[in-house]
C-alpha cells in the first residue's frame, strides 16, 4: 500500500495554493455566511417587515436554485473562472450597492441580483478544492481545504459584526462587498483558466 500523506507533507508541497486559492474560497464562503445575516438586517435598518423580508428572501433564493445547473455546464465546458469571476464580481458589488437601498423595491433588486451571484458560483469551493487536490493523500487535503473555507464562513460575520459595532452596519456590509471583489481579484490572478480535463 501508499504511504499515508501527512498534513505537514502538503503544507509544504501545496502551501502556496492553499494560501491563494484557499484564501479565495474562504473569502467566497465568508461573503456566503455574511450575506443570510446582512439582508434581514438591512432590512429592519430600512423599516421593513419581517414578511416583506421573507419575500426578499425567497425570491432571491428562487434566483439563486435556477442557476444550480447551467453554471455546472458552463464550468465544466469552458473552466471555473468563468463561473467564478463573475460570481465574486457581483456578490461583491450587490453588496456595496446594499447600503444604498432605502426601501423594498430598492432592496428586493439587489438581492435579486446578490442571488444572480451566488448561484452562478453554485459548487465552486468544493470543486476548486477537487481539482487543486493532490492524488496522493487527497482525502487529507480536501479536509484541510474544508477547514479553511470554514473558517471564512464563520470569520466573515465576526468582522461584520465587529465592523457594525465599531462603526456602522453599512460600513461592515460594504466591507464584506470588498472581500468579494478582493476574492475576484485572487481567482485571476491564480484560477486555472482552461476547463479541468476528465
Amino acid at each position: 500500500t501508499a504511504p499515508k500523506v501527512g498534513m505537514k507533507t502538503l503544507l509544504r508541497e501545496h502551501g502556496h495554493v492553499f494560501l491563494t486559492l484557499g484564501t479565495a474560497t474562504a473569502l467566497v464562503s465568508a461573503l456566503r455566511s455574511c450575506r443570510q445575516i446582512v439582508i434581514p438586517l438591512w432590512a429592519d435598518h430600512i423599516g421593513l417587515d419581517a414578511t416583506t423580508t421573507a419575500l426578499i428572501y425567497g425570491l432571491m433564493g428562487g434566483v439563486d436554485m435556477l442557476l444550480f445547473y447551467p453554471a455546472g455546464k458552463v464550468m465544466d465546458q469552458h473552466g471555473r473562472l468563468w463561473v467564478t469571476l463573475p460570481s465574486m464580481l457581483i456578490m461583491g458589488t450587490s453588496l456595496l450597492a446594499m447600503p444604498w437601498t432605502t426601501g423594498f423595491a430598492s432592496l428586493l433588486a439587489v438581492c435579486m441580483v446578490l442571488g444572480l451571484g451566488n448561484g452562478i458560483g453554485s459548487g465552486i469551493i468544493m470543486t476548486i478544492g477537487a481539482d487543486a487536490s493532490p492524488r496522493e493523500g487527497r482525502t487529507v487535503f480536501l479536509g484541510m481545504w474544508r477547514q479553511i473555507t470554514d473558517l471564512g464562513g464563520s470569520g466573515g460575520p465576526l468582522l461584520l459584526s465587529g465592523l457594525t459595532a465599531a462603526a456602522s452596519l453599512a460600513t461592515g456590509i460594504m466591507a464584506i462587498g470588498g472581500l468579494g471583489l478582493v476574492a475576484a481579484w485572487m481567482f485571476w490572478q491564480w484560477l486555472p483558466r482552461r476547463p479541468v480535463s476528465g
